[in-house]
């Protein structure tokens, strides 16, 4: 198995990583990290692990992204499988065998599990009534990755195991021309591609979510600009997999909390927020069509705001009350 861990600035955390993934119950495993352009210590420290176990390989580039860093770990990897690790992340001991026996005992391409979302206030247990694997359809499986925030989100390509003949033989890849959500382009097209997904009904990965200077974060940058070019790609992945009516509403929902998202990063001053919310409409109109799922009363109050048009100074209020979203 290939363990691939992209690091940027990841001084403070990668200790922690790398003894996750050193001490995993699985041994037989390969570590590839690429340190993309750091400009802290992370360097050094993947030099000095890589003394201390002869499994870690070091490759050290100029910096060119999250996307082309996992992608050249995957050129390298000799394993049978493959799963990416964040480097400001870490796992459960048992994650890489548990994720291997899933896949084995199913026969499945991808095995999933959940993740602790790791904040300051600390991670929030869930509670599972069965342990049994399931199988999930690319129908299900593109449901949730538009709708499931949080512990159970579908939209990371962390937390999950993948077989490398399957990525080979589809040339499925990160696309090195995004710095935004390229997780979600990259599963859209593996679950398409492979039909399906194995669940294991366990928090195995620990997300953290309090690295300000992690690859992810820096993509905040022209929020607008980046949510355009990721609806781009996923209607051209879902209509072109004859998907896209199936899944038609759920993706109206991941445009919704795009939009919110947007918003919270904008201009906090009425007049801002209301061009804002009419610049997305005019692109994407259909979002006024959408049934919400997993969403607070306010925000269902806001969307129906929207709809009678009533973008006043008493709208923006009941919005600006509405807790900032996770960004997916």
């Amino acid at each position: 198995m290939s363990v691939i861990v992209p690091v940027y600035n990841a001084e403070k955390y990668l200790n922690k990583c790398l003894m996750s993934i050193c001490h995993q119950s699985l041994k037989d495993i390969e570590i590839i990290t690429i340190n993309d352009g750091s400009e802290d210590q992370s360097l050094s420290i993947l030099q000095d692990f890589s003394q201390y176990d002869a499994r870690i390989t070091v490759l050290n580039i100029d910096n060119g992204g999250v996307s082309k860093a996992r992608n050249l770990g995957m050129e390298q990897a000799k394993g049978q499988y493959v799963t990416f690790v964040d480097a400001d992340d870490w796992l459960e001991l048992t994650m890489l065998e548990e994720l291997y026996q899933a896949c084995r005992l199913t026969g499945s391409n991808i095995a999933k599990c959940d993740l602790f979302w790791h904040e300051a206030e600390g991670s929030r247990q869930l509670y599972y009534p069965s342990k049994t694997y399931c199988t999930y359809s690319a129908t299900v499986c593109l449901n949730k990755l538009f709708t499931e925030i949080g512990e159970k989100h579908f939209g990371f390509s962390c937390c999950k195991l993948y077989k490398k003949f399957f990525l080979d033989s589809h040339r499925l890849r990160f696309d090195e021309t995004m710095n935004f959500a390229e997780d979600t382009v990259f599963l859209t097209r593996a679950v398409i591609k492979n039909q399906s997904i194995c669940y294991v009904p366990k928090q195995l990965y620990y997300y953290n979510v309090s690295n300000q200077n992690s690859l992810t974060s820096r993509a905040m940058g022209n929020l607008r600009n980046n949510y355009d070019l990721l609806y781009k790609k996923l209607l051209k992945e879902l209509r072109g997999g004859d998907v896209y009516e199936e899944v038609k509403n759920s993706f109206l929902n991941y445009q919704f909390e795009g939009l919110l998202v947007i918003l919270h990063q904008c201009d906090a001053k009425p007049q801002a927020i209301k061009n804002a919310i009419q610049s997305f409409l005019q692109v994407y109109p259909d979002v006024l069509k959408v049934k919400l799922i997993n969403r607070k009363l306010k925000q269902f109050i806001f969307l129906k705001l929207i709809k009678m048009n009533w973008l006043t100074l008493s709208s923006t209020l009941i919005y600006m009350n509405v807790k900032k979203p996770k960004v997916i």
